[in-house]
């Protein structure tokens, strides 16, 4: 099932000093509960220990107490760092859902999951591109990359 993305978009990029990353803690429960729905096998079929690397190797009891307090719509506070994940991992999303036909957006997850030959993911995907190298400079290659294939 693919999310609306109006449910979330605003949450994307929020200036702060030109960070363009999320900054409250009302902003960080948002995107928790976003991520959350990246666990859906039509969406990225991220498991909890993958969603765990992907903000940085957090502990998988810190991600649970996030993750709780966001679904209930409580406040989150969260380090620049994850909050700059979440924002580059929505901007991935967003990416997606934008070069995706309008008539397949079935294929929004299914790129996300599915070996790639460019020469950045050589052969990965951009699942396993992203868990493997774990770092800020893989999710800003993939946003990059993405970006680029927008025009």
């Amino acid at each position: 099932m693919t999310r609306s993305l109006s449910q979330y978009s605003h949450y994307s990029m929020v200036p702060n000093g030109g960070s363009g990353t999320l900054q409250s803690p009302v902003h960080a429960s948002a995107a928790l509960r976003w991520f959350e729905t990246m666990r859906d096998r039509q969406e990225w079929a991220l498991s909890v220990d993958e969603q765990c690397e992907l903000l940085g190797g957090i502990p998988r009891r810190t991600f649970q107490v996030w993750k709780k307090k966001a679904l209930n719509r409580e406040p989150v506070d969260l380090s620049r760092d994850v909050m700059e994940r979440l924002s580059l991992l929505l901007g991935i999303y967003k990416a997606y859902q934008l070069v995706t036909p309008a008539n397949r957006p079935e294929l929004a997850g299914e790129w996300f999951q599915t070996p790639n030959d460019h020469a950045l993911f050589q052969g990965q995907s951009v699942k396993t591109f992203l868990l493997s190298r774990g770092t800020m400079a893989a999710l800003y290659a993939v946003r990059r990359y993405l970006d680029a294939a927008r025009g």
